[in-house]
């Protein structure tokens, strides 16, 4: 391939990317001026609905705040039922993603990681059209996320290693009961066998805070529709540990992968019939 030709397609992601983060970018300035011009002396209290910006493997509501960076560490391994001679699944290899987040404002942020499986590289971005107040003027939280992904894999042609999403979030915390609905799309530039372009899900999480440091959530992503050959509703149970520093999730999960399209183009197992692995991620925010 000439070098003129890897210059176009390079070109065309970042125009296409560009346009994906448009929208939000938008959002932003519009809310952001709107703002300047109505707010208060002093704002409502907002509702922390989850601790983190992501459950086990889904994205929450949460957005990191404004001039902040959030690191985060996630670990998924081998399936337990391999037994004792893979060591319950933490023999067989891990799936890492290795990302930050940061909070251009307490509305908006912007991310970027890197997936172990497929060499995946994703940029993302999250707007928060509405967040729920202490005072119930606001009942529930509403959150925008967008993304592109590219995956390294060789003997692709570029255009061809693309993936999209968008996600539109919707949360409520009830006292120490929080829930959330995500309806979701992506689209994959190239598949491969029966497999599908574009694939429809809801993510749904529900989380109960037991105090101030521990919470338990769980998680399920059903594809809506058109499903790829073998696949399965992803599902996970997770405990989760606030040490005032970092955030601990520690839980099981039927799917290795750590992003919603890859999960929902992926996952083969099936958590209820004892197919789940152990996994673990760490959350760090650095003030700036």
């Amino acid at each position: 391939m000439s070098q003129n030709i890897i210059n176009g397609l390079c070109r065309t992601f970042i125009r296409k990317s560009l346009i994906l983060f448009a929208f939000t970018f938008l959002c932003y300035e519009i809310s952001d001026a709107q703002l300047q011009r109505e707010r208060a002396d002093t704002g409502p209290d907002y509702v922390e609905i989850f601790p983190a910006t992501a459950n086990a493997g889904l994205s929450t509501v949460q957005i990191t705040p404004k001039r902040n960076l959030n690191s985060t560490i996630l670990h998924t391994f081998g399936l337990v039922k391999n037994g004792i001679e893979h060591f319950y699944g933490l023999d067989d290899g891990a799936n890492t993603r290795l990302g930050l987040e940061y909070g251009i404002s307490d509305r908006f942020s912007i991310g970027l990681g890197r997936m172990t499986f497929h060499k995946v590289v994703d940029l993302n971005s999250k707007y928060g059209l509405l967040k729920q107040t202490e005072d119930g003027q606001i009942p529930l939280s509403i959150t925008i996320k967008m993304a592109s992904s590219v995956t390294n894999l060789s003997g692709l042609e570029f255009s061809d290693r693309l993936n999209y999403q968008a996600a539109i979030m919707l949360a409520r915390k009830f006292h120490r009961i929080s829930l959330q609905a995500s309806p979701m799309i992506t689209y994959f530039q190239r598949t491969t066998g029966q497999n599908y372009h574009r694939l429809f899900g809801i993510g749904l999480i529900a989380a109960y805070k037991i105090n101030d440091r521990f919470s338990v959530s769980t998680e399920l992503l059903p594809v809506l529709g058109n499903r790829n050959p073998g696949t399965h509703t992803n599902m996970a149970l997770s405990l989760n540990i606030d040490t005032g520093g970092h955030l601990f999730q520690i839980f099981f999960t039927s799917s290795q992968w750590h992003n919603e399209p890859y999960i929902m183009a992926n996952n083969v197992d099936q958590f209820l019939n004892g197919e789940f692995r152990f996994g673990f991620n760490i959350h760090r925010i650095f003030g700036l």
